[in-house]
């Protein structure tokens, strides 16, 4: 996992698995000092009891000289000390809220406090506590004199495990809402680092596509130069019975258009917007496609009378979708274009017979030097995104259904 290789990843694993051992060890640690706090009650409980009754036996057999016997508690001498430790019973009865107490002497039921029960609840007597789903029982074995004596009490404790579902209810949550926001703050630092990582690639490439582009720039501009001489010496005496004349003025021309197309690219944008009147621009777009030499329907539509923007850089960025489209036609395919106006937001739409844009392109074909055709420099679609950029506008590519394709330029007036 990704997680695992990153330093800051592996510390939030490191950390969130150290939060949920301490969580666990919470709640293991509070059910354990809930259990040793009641069985700590029940023990002194029975201490006290076992000690109450130690000392009305002890009274009642130094009184009669005779071993203690249950007849004793009819006796009138023994009323005070047996209503004392009644006393103290209900008393604690009262005060820690035991559900029932009994005293058995010889396993048989001597004194009890709401103790339905006739006989001996367990098979031996001896020390035990033992849990039933939300009672306690708990007995105590007591050798007073030789003589055995059991005392036995339950408690409810559906308190205590309340309490111990409550909280651990309030730990996991605690630590859920720990665990979340741990993650959101790991994965919102990455994105970030991730955005400054991105930054700053996009400014090394901004810095390597700069210095491509003033190279290209020098060079081409040496370049076009020396092809204006030729163009120029070529045309003059070029006679029309000489097809290899024409041919090799057409390569110098196309020449001439790509030292222009990186020229502009190395160009800095800077648009001065005006209205204007566009029909001579769609008429020369027009005139682009016939001159084409393929026999490509060609339909314009214009639905305004004037749009705003950089007259230089609106018909360039036109011109590059038309020269884009005429390349990807057939012989005899088609082309139509439109603008419009939507409210304030200008738009300019190309559509092509062609193939159409896969998906996992259409951010592609507009970075600088990319191109599927075995032509240009793959700068046209580049410039067209720059020139919309300028305009504070965007380019959208839609496929359609059937077949083609159509390319949107979208910006708007103020």
């Amino acid at each position: 996992m990704k997680i695992l290789k990153e330093p800051l990843g592996l510390f939030t694993i490191i950390f969130s698995l150290l939060l949920i051992f301490f969580c666990f060890f919470q709640v293991f640690y509070f059910k354990f000092y809930l259990n040793q706090s009641i069985t700590t009650k029940v023990e002194n409980t029975l201490d006290q009891v076992e000690g109450k009754l130690s000392d009305y036996v002890k009274f009642l057999e130094n009184f009669y000289k005779i071993p203690f016997i249950p007849e004793f508690a009819e006796l009138p001498e023994s009323k005070g000390w047996l209503l004392e430790l009644v006393d103290f019973l209900e008393d604690l009865f009262k005060r820690e809220k035991f559900l029932s107490i009994a005293i058995f002497y010889q396993r048989e039921l001597f004194l009890s406090w709401n103790y339905k029960e006739k006989v001996f609840p367990f098979k031996a007597c001896q020390n035990q506590i033992i849990e039933e789903g939300s009672l306690l029982k708990a007995l105590r074995k007591t050798i007073l004199e030789n003589k055995e004596y059991c005392i036995y009490l339950t408690l409810d404790i559906s308190f205590y495990k309340n309490t111990l579902k409550k909280y651990l209810l309030i730990n996991l949550i605690f630590c859920l809402l720990t665990l979340v926001v741990v993650f959101y703050l790991y994965f919102r630092f990455e994105e970030a680092e991730e955005r400054k990582r991105e930054a700053e690639r996009k400014l090394q490439a901004e810095k390597e596509l700069a210095l491509l582009g003033r190279m290209a720039a020098t060079l081409a501009h040496e370049l076009r130069n020396s092809l204006n001489n030729l163009f120029l010496l070529l045309q003059a005496n070029a006679t029309s019975e000489n097809p290899l004349q024409k041919q090799i003025l057409n390569e110098v021309k196309r020449l001439l258009e790509w030292t222009q197309e990186i020229l502009l690219f190395h160009k800095e944008i800077k648009i001065t917007p005006q209205y204007f009147n566009p029909e001579d621009i769609l008429f020369e777009i027009k005139l682009l496609v016939v001159q084409s030499g393929k026999r490509v329907k060609i339909d314009i539509e214009n639905m305004v009378e004037h749009i705003y923007g950089d007259p230089f850089w609106l018909k360039r960025a036109f011109e590059n979708l038309a020269k884009n489209s005429l390349q990807a036609v057939s012989e005899e395919g088609e082309i139509k274009i439109t603008l419009k106006k939507e409210g304030k937001t200008y738009i300019f739409e190309i559509y092509d017979s062609g193939e159409k844009i896969p998906d996992e392109l259409k951010e592609k074909i507009f970075e600088p030097f990319y191109s599927s055709k075995k032509e240009g420099f793959g700068l046209g679609l580049y410039l067209v995104k720059k020139v919309m950029e300028a305009h504070q506008g965007k380019i959208e590519i839609e496929n359609l259904k059937e077949t083609g394709k159509i390319f949107k330029l979208l910006w708007k007036e103020p």
